[in-house]
């Protein structure tokens, strides 16, 4: 795959309203204050994630972080894709106005294509795609804005992705017995209970040419289902290790090359112990330096695949990734303590979803002001 850029970014999330900011919230290890709701089920607490409250819409959140990865007036959009990749569309703010009108009107829904449509008209993108394909949604963005790119169709793909809460998402994965009941979000760790969700709002764009400060290249990814259960991957690691191994050839490089890889790591039993096996699959004992985000960011679900590589690739930028403080007791190596690592590492990210859609990309960081990069 010819190398793509990410050339401008945005990200809105938990630790904070900005990719500066949230990437500095991470090197100091300020983990978010997650605010709690209550599960049906079984009337227990959950905590839940959430970015600042700002009162924007869904409509003026998505033109704000436009706005902040194109700049104000944007250049002319007539070359550009926009892909939107999310899992929870507009349910937010339908379930605030099924509440208001006390019940649900089918006409007050917008469909993601509807939206993407929106957002097309109001930016004059070339065209829109929409994309929902469970947790790799925005990593399944980036490969496919990479891949038309390349193929000529487009100069250049802006993908937008965002997650927002909504008590459907809280209380189904509640139901599910997915979320954690002590609050602590622990991947990998021998005692982990489930998964914090959280909300994100995500935008890179992507092109041949690098522009004034690009975050990273796009060398390449894969992406594959693994049909063999509806709701998950297999346990003994067998389609992770072929989905990573072929992202890594699609890229030209080796396992023995990268220089972290940043886990999926959902702290569910089933994904961990898979990725886990995946792991040790592709590199035995000797593993590459390990990163987890989710417990900064919450599981951004449809939103991670952009929102996590975003934060990965901006912290490297500025310095050293965080501790994690149960090292000595997780499954895999993970550093006891913070890791700084080049900026210009070869990086593996992983994407493991729901319904074992199972996504891998390879990337390479750019240091700030690195003329090499460009």
């Amino acid at each position: 795959m010819t190398p793509i850029y990410l050339q401008r970014a945005a990200l809105h999330c938990a630790l904070g309203d900005d990719l500066h900011h949230a990437a500095q919230a991470l090197q100091r290890g300020q983990a978010p204050q997650g605010e709690p709701f209550v599960l049906h089920e079984v009337q227990e607490p959950r905590t839940y994630l959430y970015a600042a409250k700002t009162g924007e819409s869904l409509s003026e959140r998505l033109d704000r972080l436009l706005a902040e990865t194109l700049g104000v007036p944007p250049q002319t959009l007539d070359d550009c894709l926009l892909i939107v990749a999310s899992t929870s569309l507009d349910i937010s703010e339908l379930e605030a106005l099924t509440t208001e009108r006390q019940g649900f009107c089918p006409d007050d829904s917008t469909s993601l294509n509807m939206l993407a449509h929106q957002l097309r008209q109001r930016w004059g993108f070339a065209a829109a795609f929409t994309l929902n394909t469970a947790c790799t949604s925005a990593a399944n963005g980036l490969l496919y804005g990479a891949r038309l790119i390349n193929a000529g169709q487009y100069a250049r793909t802006l993908v937008l992705s965002f997650e927002t809460p909504s008590a459907i998402a809280m209380q189904g994965f509640g139901a599910l017995m997915l979320t954690s009941a002590s609050g602590k979000y622990r991947p990998f760790h021998p005692e982990r209970d489930g998964l914090l969700l959280g909300e994100a709002y995500a935008a890179a764009l992507l092109s041949h040419e690098p522009g004034d400060a690009p975050l990273a290249r796009l060398l390449g990814g894969f992406s594959a289902c693994d049909t063999s259960s509806l709701t998950t991957t297999r346990e003994d690691g067998s389609h992770i290790h072929w989905v990573m191994q072929q992202a890594l050839n699609s890229a030209g490089c080796s396992a023995a090359q990268i220089n972290l890889v940043k886990l999926h790591g959902t702290a569910t039993s089933a994904n961990d112990e898979a990725e886990s096996n995946g792991m040790r699959r592709l590199y035995g004992e000797q593993m590459p330096a390990l990163s987890l985000l989710k417990p900064w960011l919450g599981h951004t679900l449809g939103a991670c695949g952009l929102s996590e590589s975003l934060l990965l690739l901006k912290t490297l930028q500025l310095g050293a990734l965080p501790a994690v403080d149960y090292a000595s007791e997780a499954l895999l190596p993970f550093s006891a303590e913070p890791q700084a690592l080049a900026a210009d590492s070869l990086l593996l990210t992983n994407f493991f979803g729901f319904g074992g859609n199972n996504a891998s990309l390879v990337l390479q960081g750019c240091a700030q002001g690195d003329l090499a990069c460009r």
